[in-house]
């Protein structure tokens, strides 16, 4: 037999084992094998473009092991320009020296870090003991039970060198009119506030200070996300100390059932509506207010049942609404920021993907233009934005 029709003979034999290969494959998975092929390509051609967020140059943020920084260099680099000054962080309200002492240590390290690049922080103190995970008692604050859990947390603040112009701006108790904390009452929440502020006070006089309430409040026991009522905030903050607040927030996300639910929450004008804020504002003698948002690309991410999508077109639609809102506090003469939340939080319980793209990669995502159009569109409208990743 000739070389030739060895070789053709060879050739018929192995396109008949990959056929064969392929057919047994696509039976056993319901795959084609051409389609992970073609996958394959479609998803190394995908390098969208994305616009240029501002005429500010970026941030020359150092090497630093602070997360927060290296997502916002990412942010950065998405927007080809600056992107945001101010960074929301977290810090725990203590009940114990020990947790006073470990809250003061670690804030003091993220304060100094993000001063050395040039970021504010927002930082959000949850009521919340974050050593032993225990929330506390809104009404034992109000009597001043925590009170010198709060002063020793200050006192190791300067001792760690933390200076008043690392401070930022506080925002303490925030989203106290949902129900996942201890006793929160609304008439507790003027005085808590107060107590903080003033210890605050004491330590960095002039420091900057902010509320932040969710748009639709509960009762502190309810659960049950569908009894959250659009009113007015004003049962909480009526007895806060006039111009002790320098910025007023509101805190709103849209919302989807899950699949195969009706009745979604997709225009802000229902889930941050201005009307709750401009008041609340008025009444605590400021024209600083903030936004509190997001909005997401999956949720109920945990059971493949119950997964709901969002489209990056819809996620668009979403903050034009937004940005609606924000307009509109505008024309009323407010300072208004957007604090944008836009942490994948999948795998937690929240079970939302509030990100705009995956792995740190924004060329990758066709959300990423959808996010850097509307942080230029701010920019251009004299809205400030801020941010929180990690």
């Amino acid at each position: 037999m000739k070389h030739r029709h060895i070789l053709f003979i060879n050739i018929v034999f192995a396109c008949l084992l990959i056929f064969s290969a392929g057919t047994v494959y696509e039976y056993m998975t319901g795959v084609k094998p051409l389609d992970i092929f073609s996958k394959f390509h479609s998803q190394k051609q995908l390098n969208v473009s994305t616009d240029t967020c501002s005429s500010e140059k970026p941030l020359p943020l150092k090497d630093t092991q602070n997360i927060q920084l290296e997502k916002l260099n990412i942010y950065q680099g998405a927007c080809h320009s600056y992107v945001t000054g101010t960074m929301m962080t977290f810090v725990g309200i203590p009940m114990s020296t020990q947790d006073a002492i470990s809250e003061a240590n670690q804030i003091a390290a993220t304060l100094k870090t993000f001063n050395q690049n040039k970021v504010r922080p927002l930082v959000i103190a949850e009521p919340t003991d974050y050593t032993t995970s225990v929330n506390l008692d809104f009404g034992l604050f109000a009597q001043g039970a925590y009170t010198s859990y709060l002063n020793t947390m200050f006192t190791t603040m300067q001792s760690d060198g933390v200076s008043a112009n690392e401070m930022g701006i506080w925002n303490p108790f925030p989203e106290a009119n949902l129900p996942y904390w201890n006793n929160n009452q609304p008439q507790y929440f003027a005085p808590d506030v107060n107590t903080y502020v003033s210890t605050l006070e004491k330590y960095y006089p002039g420091a900057q200070t902010s509320i932040m309430l969710n748009a639709a409040t509960y009762a502190p026991t309810d659960f049950n996300w569908q009894n959250g009522n659009y009113e007015s905030l004003l049962p909480y903050v009526k007895g806060i100390t006039p111009h002790s607040i320098t910025y007023a927030g509101l805190e709103g996300f849209p919302w989807v059932p899950p699949n195969g639910g009706s009745g979604p929450i997709l225009n802000a004008a229902e889930f941050l509506n201005p009307s709750i804020i401009s008041e609340t504002a008025d009444y605590l003698g400021t024209k600083n207010i903030w936004l509190n948002t997001g909005t997401f690309s999956t949720k109920y991410a945990l059971d493949p049942s119950q997964e709901a999508f969002v489209s990056p077109e819809v996620r668009q639609s979403i903050l034009t609404t937004i940005d609606q809102q924000a307009l509109s506090l505008k024309k009323q003469g407010y300072k208004v920021t957007i604090n944008m939340f836009a942490q994948d939080k999948t795998k937690t319980s929240e079970e939302t993907d509030w990100s705009y793209w995956p792995n740190n990669d924004p060329f990758s995502s066709p959300a990423a233009p959808v996010l850097t159009s509307f942080i230029q569109k701010l920019n251009q409208q004299n809205i400030d934005f801020w941010l929180y990743d990690q």
